[in-house]
């Protein structure tokens, strides 16, 4: 049980600390409740490029990333469909440093012309470099809008095209910086070694004088229910040809999300998974084979992937797997594979503890979600699904007549 404290400052900043005296690091996180999934279709990739901008956010003749390797630390970003966040670790007797800086970047937008146009480019090049440049890369880009039709998770975060990235201006960022990155948008969370009272008044002092700004407050229409099959095959000249499968999930706080989490490593979690055993070890029908759920804050997917063996069919693959989620649809797990997932779920659940920087990051997303004790809390979830509990979001979700195909062929 880890203990925290939470508290909210009066400009609507959420703090949360977790103290930790055996450490002799400290950990500065912040979440900002913003995704790609808030931004404007037209402009879309934007949240993606603020992180990298952010780092740029702290004013004239200001490195973050110097002040912070100086400092013997090391600091990172990533942006979701749902949120941005950002952390910083160092020895704690560097804490008033970390707070300093990120108070900076949250009170008022100061990134240059110069650094915009420089991590543009970057982004640019890393579009082109991770998509457009591997045979594979825009999968995500063709998946998505065939599965969502009316909700923003119809784009990857990195955005729609080189095109938008391009034509995206510095007054665009500094629009967006100014909706969603300020106190009443944030969660902010310490791990590591320091004392509260001390830390709680820092933070006052840095964080409580920046204006508030107003909360993300973004409704999204929802995703009318597939009531049918959505097929896409495109033809290319691919390595080996490849089959994505997209089912419609779960939000991440809904019941069903821990059986379906329990499903997708069934199918997929290790090389004793039902589809690596059977379908590349056994019938050597797949060269790789994976299965995932994308845990997002709405309804989700759970995405099956796979690449097809040089001398084998894609239809031949695809019969097999459909046969395996009818047998798990039909009969219920064992006693001894449910025993073997639950417990390898504790054990990730255990190691995803450890650590100031995955504390620190677990209590933003929890609190993101509604309650930070789930960082208490959710190994109990996952302990209390039984085998009923997974052959149903089975029959529930891995709906072969409302998915989503796309199928890459030579």
């Amino acid at each position: 049980m880890q203990q925290f404290f939470k508290n909210v400052l009066d400009n609507g900043l959420t703090v949360i600390t977790v103290p930790n005296n055996l450490t002799n690091l400290v950990c500065v996180c912040v979440l900002y409740k913003v995704g790609s999934r808030d931004e404007n279709s037209n402009k879309t990739g934007i949240a993606h490029l603020f992180e990298h901008l952010m780092f740029s956010n702290c004013g004239k003749n200001i490195d973050f990333d110097d002040l912070i390797q100086n400092a013997g630390g090391d600091c990172n970003a990533f942006t979701t469909t749902d949120t941005t966040q950002y952390y910083n670790v160092a020895p704690a007797s560097q804490i008033n440093l970390l707070l300093q800086l990120e108070a900076s970047r949250m009170n008022g937008f100061k990134v240059t012309k110069t650094d915009f146009e420089v991590q543009q480019k970057v982004v640019i090049e890393e579009f082109s470099e991770h998509y457009l440049n591997n045979p594979y890369g825009m999968f995500s880009h063709q998946l998505m809008p065939l599965a969502y039709k009316t909700h923003p998770y119809q784009w990857p975060v990195i955005g729609k095209s080189k095109e938008q990235l391009s034509e995206l201006k510095l007054n665009d960022i500094e629009k967006f910086y100014s909706e969603y990155y300020c106190p009443a948008n944030a969660i902010l969370v310490i791990s590591g070694n320091f004392d509260n009272n001390i830390t709680s008044h820092l933070i006052k002092n840095y964080f409580e004088k920046i204006p508030s700004g107003t909360p993300n407050s973004n409704n999204f229409i929802s995703e009318p229910t597939q009531d049918s099959k959505r097929v896409l095959s495109v033809s290319g000249n691919y390595p080996e040809e490849a089959l994505y499968i997209a089912f419609h999930a779960s939000n991440r706080k809904h019941k069903d999300f821990y059986a379906l989490d329990f499903a997708t490593d069934i199918l997929a979690e290790g090389k004793s998974s039902l589809l690596y055993s059977r379908l590349k070890k056994e019938n050597m029908l797949f060269s790789s084979i994976d299965c995932y759920l994308t845990s997002t804050y709405d309804p989700g997917l759970i995405i099956i992937e796979g690449k097809i063996m040089k001398d084998r069919k894609i239809e031949e693959g695809l019969f097999a797997l459909e046969n395996i989620l009818i047998e798990l649809k039909q009969n219920p797990i064992s006693n001894n594979i449910y025993q073997k997932y639950l417990n390898k779920n504790e054990s990730a659940f255990i190691s995803s503890q450890i650590g100031v920087i995955n504390q620190a990051l677990n209590f933003s997303y929890s609190e993101f979600l509604g309650d930070p004790n789930l960082v208490n809390t959710e190994l109990e979830n996952y302990k209390s699904i039984t085998c009923s509990d997974i052959q149903n979001v089975f029959n529930k979700y891995f709906n072969f007549d409302s998915a989503n195909y796309l199928i890459y062929s030579n």
